[in-house]
């Protein structure tokens, strides 16, 4: 390798910035070894980009119309990169290595937003792309050689909202196989950002508690993931304001929702095997509606999501006392580097133990409010969920 070309590709490792040498055969990026390029798991399969070097280096390529001026690679949170045209037309960039886990992205063509056809596509605000960037050391989430259980689509018709609605429902490995025994439930929540399929599809749910059961860290248990966007028919393109905008989420999840799980699942209807959690949204919701139905669950998980008016809502645990601690069992989880969400949920963990109620709490570290932050959280909360 000439000095020349050992100077452009430390420059490119340095700086993440594209950099191009002239070859025989096309005006390609130069590579120390292309074995140590591999595709992303998220790249779609008939795409090459976005390809992950082993280093954690990202090259993105992407064909952009003859005319384009410029393109851009956006990344959130919010950081952009130049990407640069070679002789064949096609735009590139190599980026430092980004977070790990679920990272959102999407082309600026002419300061125009263009999703990338390279990579799958996932929900977050709308339909995106996606790319998933490795975690050195961590594999919880992964699909591993263990017994698996199935995700499946439920449909019901809720007369809270006047139509048809999905949820996704996770079974444990071997339900199908012994019709006698029957399982604890999580009822878990996306946020407002998602819908019901992004627990499984985004946070790796699924895999999550195969892995977890495998190991004999979890319970086995179904998992029930709803939408949580629901509204009467006479609300229908009103956003209700305050705790009012999930009372109508409230009143399906507890008259409906539950009430068809135990009709057509083997569960253990009762609340001291029933859970709620939630991320953000689902989390802000899951105290919202989890601390007024003390009567329906028993385990309360809240990822990334403690509302802005806590103190009023934790009035009549904090009156208990000690006491609270026979009702129901408190976790919380929040990314060190979400600020808001994170200190919020710490003040509401030291007023819970100042008054005497025990609150876990697990900080996800260096992760913000994304869904690297909320599959650390389900990781831990499950294996002290029901014990």
């Amino acid at each position: 390798m000439n000095h020349t070309l050992k100077m452009i590709l430390l420059i490119s490792a340095i700086t993440g910035y594209t950099c191009f040498a002239q070859t025989n055969q096309s005006d390609l990026f130069i590579m120390e070894d292309d074995s140590a390029w591999q595709k992303a798991i998220t790249t779609h399969r008939l795409s090459q980009f976005p390809k992950i070097h082993k280093d954690g280096r990202v090259w993105f390529q992407f064909k952009a119309p003859e005319t384009a001026q410029s393109v851009k690679l956006h990344m959130e949170p919010p950081v952009e990169y130049d990407l640069q045209k070679d002789a064949s037309g096609l735009w590139n960039v190599i980026v430092p290595n980004p977070r790990p886990g679920y990272q959102v992205y999407w082309m600026l063509v002419d300061g125009t937003k263009v999703y990338d056809p390279g990579s799958d596509m996932f929900y977050s605000n709308g339909y995106c792309s996606v790319l998933e960037v490795p975690s050195p050391g961590e594999d919880f989430y992964h699909a591993k050689h263990v017994p698996h259980g199935d995700v499946r689509e439920h449909w019901f018709y809720s007369e809270v909202t006047g139509s048809f609605r999905r949820m996704y429902v996770y079974t444990p490995p071997g339900y199908d196989k012994d019709n006698s025994t029957r399982y604890t439930v999580l009822y878990l929540q996306h946020g407002a950002g998602e819908l019901e399929m992004e627990w499984t599809h985004s946070g790796k749910a699924n895999f999550i508690l195969d892995n977890l059961i495998a190991e004999g860290k979890a319970l086995p248990m179904i998992i029930v993931m709803n939408n949580g966007f629901a509204t009467r028919p006479n609300q229908a393109g009103q956003t209700p304001a305050g705790n009012a905008r999930w009372s109508a989420f409230e009143e399906m999840l507890i008259n409906e929702v539950i009430h068809d799980i135990d009709a057509n699942y083997r569960t253990i209807s009762d609340r001291e095997h029933r859970a709620m959690a939630g991320l953000s949204m689902g989390g802000m919701q899951t105290f919202t509606i989890g601390l007024n139905r003390l009567d329906t669950f028993s385990h309360l998980g809240i990822f990334s999501g403690v509302p802005n008016n806590y103190t009023d809502l934790l009035k009549g645990v904090l009156e208990q006392g000690p006491a609270f601690n026979q009702k129901a069992k408190l976790w919380f989880g929040a990314g060190t580097e979400e600020a808001s969400f994170h200190n919020r949920q710490k003040e509401v963990q030291d007023l819970l133990v100042k008054s005497g109620i025990k609150a876990q709490f697990y900080d996800s570290q260096n992760t913000a409010h994304e869904f690297q932050t909320w599959r650390r959280c389900l990781h831990q909360f499950a294996q002290v969920l029901f014990k």
